[in-house]
């Protein structure tokens, strides 16, 4: 029978989990309002108190942002996972990835493509379809593809010297803290947090968003490439 370890992990992914899930069972236990709603008046409202274009984005980051702030901490509570499930698995000793010099060029030009537009979906995410989790999406496929194409090396020495994991810890306690200030000046108008309007919040937490799903898919995929292979 395999013994569990207590690792610092395995408690974070423990903590994680308690708190989530006090949430939703919390949830359930509210009695819902039997009151008839005018989705399409309240979807008006929020894009005018959100005072931007994109309305998808206005009621995610309005009035839902309790439900995002909810998806950030499942997200970092799968990455925690996988690298609870691969810590004790060997590293691959000879990563192989394309070696067609073709390929690679092809794979290059569209990492910068799809590099170029996830800065486009985190920063005008609010203006247009996009967002912060569909940038991070579109970063870390940049990403990925400039792995895939023999760059794992410097990739991972990227990883470590900037302390891509650290930054992604800090990014997550960045956009709970935003979100609260945020979530706070909607729930209470008279609040110092209102005086800052929603068309300021929500691009900022998109673009944090971002950087956190961007780091947090990277680091997931460099460790299923360094203990799986590429290839």
């Amino acid at each position: 029978m395999k013994q569990i370890k207590f690792t610092t992990d395995f408690f974070k992914s423990s903590f994680y989990l308690l708190a989530i899930s006090f949430v939703f069972i919390s949830g359930l236990l509210i009695i819902p309002e039997s009151t008839q709603r005018n989705t399409n008046a309240i979807v008006d409202y929020l894009v005018r108190t959100a005072d931007i274009p994109n309305s998808v984005t206005a009621v995610i980051l309005g009035s839902r942002l309790f439900d995002t702030i909810g998806e950030v901490i499942v997200f970092t509570i799968a990455g925690l996972g996988v690298k609870i499930l691969l810590h004790s698995e060997d590293a691959e000793t000879r990563l192989i990835g394309v070696q067609d010099p073709v390929i690679i060029n092809l794979l290059d030009f569209v990492a910068l493509l799809i590099g170029f537009l996830a800065f486009e979906l985190a920063i005008r995410g609010h203006l247009s379809p996009g967002g912060g989790f569909a940038a991070g999406v579109a970063g870390a496929t940049s990403i990925s593809l400039l792995m895939v194409s023999g760059r794992l090396q410097r990739i991972e020495d990227f990883y470590s010297r900037y302390n891509a994991a650290v930054v992604e810890k800090f990014a997550v306690v960045v956009f709970i803290l935003i979100a609260m200030t945020s979530f706070t000046s909607v729930i209470i108008p008279e609040s110092p947090f209102s005086f800052v309007p929603q068309n300021i919040y929500i691009p900022v937490l998109n673009v944090v968003a971002g950087l956190k799903v961007t780091i947090g898919a990277w680091s997931v995929i460099r460790l299923f490439i360094t203990k799986r292979g590429i290839i």
